[in-house]
């Protein structure tokens, strides 16, 4: 009987690890992880590689699995200066935070906002979401990421630029 039970505890202890273990990335180990998105089977990261205090570093988008990239943006990773730009801003109840960078024809806008849902006198439940917006034109796609906080820490160094509303 206390084999049973102790095979049932390392059971259940390691099923939480394997519910808790960190979303694989396509960031190499060597680069620090801004922005880590999932849609689908699919994967969108943006990698940041020699960051110091004040210096975002050299930065590359890259979509698609680990067997296969789709899209590596720019060829070879590149200091973000000219490259990639930072915008923010608030909402009632919360903010939106937003990385561009251009590829060709098409803009892309990684982001991850807040929105306040609750008015008046019921409670204020904040809706999370991230993904990614494209624009060619004024043709406007969004998809979602399966988790709500995709941008992570060290965006900060990146060049700034005014909020541009995406509303057709």
């Amino acid at each position: 009987m206390k084999t049973l039970l102790l095979a049932a505890a390392v059971l259940s202890t390691s099923s939480l690890s394997l519910a808790a273990a960190p979303e694989k990335s396509l960031c190499h180990a060597d680069e620090t992880v801004l922005f880590q998105c999932t849609i689908k089977s699919k994967q969108a990261v943006l990698c940041a590689s020699g960051a110091s205090k004040g210096d975002a570093g050299k930065l590359q988008y890259r979509y698609g699995t680990e067997k296969k990239i789709e899209l590596s943006y720019p060829d070879t990773p590149q200091p973000a200066a000219g490259t990639f730009f930072r915008s923010e801003t608030a909402y009632s109840g919360g903010g939106e935070e937003r990385i561009r960078f251009k590829s060709g024809d098409y803009d892309y806008f990684l982001f991850q906002r807040t929105v306040r849902t609750g008015f008046g006198n019921g409670p204020n439940n904040p809706e999370f979401s991230g993904g990614i917006v494209t624009r060619h034109g004024n043709d406007v796609t969004k998809r979602l990421c399966t988790r709500d906080d995709p941008i992570k820490a060290g965006t900060q160094d990146l060049p700034e630029e005014e909020f541009e509303s995406l509303d057709n």
